[in-house]
């Protein structure tokens, strides 16, 4: 029946498309990784453990996001603009922490060695006409002076959904 045939059409273009047209990709990625980590460190790792060191976790704590953070040129902790920023970003649903987490530093996930392990700097601009900027390699925020809490909110949500980052999987 056409039922049938539809079926076995969608499994096979599944298959394709997850398996036959990556193939030979994923054959030399494998060959290259088995070659830098292969043998015996890969008994030394269980999968998920192995998934944390390639590709990090999902272990949150914004909290020690905060704590780790550093301001640079002028900004403190008890600046108006800092305070505001961070009501807004504890506000913010998950997908949105991890999105500006991708927008700061390139990368949703959680370094193995935790939270702790992300250290950002935040840095005043003098025109709040700007979206924040981020500055990944440095894990920089150039932050304008917002004169309100909703301004400041509307433009960092701007700011981080039009994130590209760079990940591995």
């Amino acid at each position: 029946s056409f039922s049938c045939f539809r079926q076995e059409f969608v499994n096979l273009y599944i298959d394709y498309v997850f398996n036959k047209a990556v193939e030979k990709s994923f054959r030399q990625f494998h060959a290259g990784f088995m070659r830098v980590c292969g043998g015996r460190v890969m008994k030394l790792f269980k999968a998920h453990e192995l998934m944390s060191v390639v590709v990090g976790n999902e272990e949150y704590d914004w909290n020690v996001l905060e704590e780790n953070a550093e301001y640079k040129n002028g900004y403190t902790c008890g600046d108006q603009t800092i305070r505001w920023f961070w009501e807004v970003f504890h506000e913010l649903p998950l997908e949105e922490k991890k999105k500006f987490l991708l927008f700061l530093t390139g990368c949703d996930r959680i370094p193995i060695m935790g939270m702790k392990a992300i250290k950002i700097f935040i840095q005043p601009t003098p025109d709040d006409k700007f979206l924040p900027v981020a500055h990944t390699c440095f894990n920089l925020l150039d932050l304008p002076q917002y004169q309100t809490k909703e301004k400041l909110k509307y433009k960092l949500l701007q700011a981080i959904q039009q994130t590209q980052g760079f990940s591995l999987v």
